[in-house]
């Protein structure tokens, strides 16, 4: 299986949070792989994930020629709720629903050396997703950093992003980057 595929994710025994899928598309990649993206709490994106006959594969990008895995699912309860997603087969399920209240922390921040890339920082919702943004030096005036989220993520609410970003700037400073 090539690097830049995705890569069987190991379930990781953590409390379970809402898990709640509000909208979802899924379609057949290859014959016995099926590929989706899916909205938790009407607030947060995941692209790309599979369904294929060894498992679930949580998208990873590309970098070096190195594979990251920078969306993980932490539940019992979201995989739960993947699985039942992809099992129900192809097509649209859910309904754009309204964003709800979703919990987050900043869990690490990682500094690194490189010229642009000064950290990685760990950010859980809601107790199901971990997701690893970078923290980027900016080339804009007036900003030192800007955080860069995995492409395979995106925020469906944008209150939310600019809160979470605002809190891991906040921390980047306080932990002196």
């Amino acid at each position: 299986m090539p690097l830049k595929a995705l890569f069987l994710l190991p379930l990781l025994l953590t409390p379970a949070g809402a898990a709640e899928l509000t909208a979802w598309e899924i379609k057949a990649s290859s014959p016995s792989v099926l590929s989706g993206d899916f909205v938790f709490a009407g607030a947060l994106e995941v692209r790309g994930v599979e369904m294929r006959p060894e498992g679930l594969f949580m998208p990873a990008e590309e970098f070096g020629g190195r594979a990251y895995r920078d969306v993980k699912i932490l539940s019992k309860t979201a995989y739960a709720a993947l699985d039942a997603a992809f099992k129900a087969g192809e097509g649209k399920g859910g309904a754009g629903k309204k964003p709800g209240k979703v919990a987050w922390t900043i869990r690490d921040i990682r500094k690194m050396g490189g010229k642009a890339r000064k950290a990685n920082i760990d950010v859980e919702f809601d107790g199901d997703l971990l997701v690893t943004a970078g923290l980027v030096l900016s080339s804009r005036g007036g900003e030192k950093y800007w955080v860069a989220w995995p492409r395979s993520f995106v925020f469906a609410d944008k209150k939310l992003k600019r809160t979470v970003e605002e809190a891991v700037l906040a921390r980047a400073v306080k932990d002196g980057l």
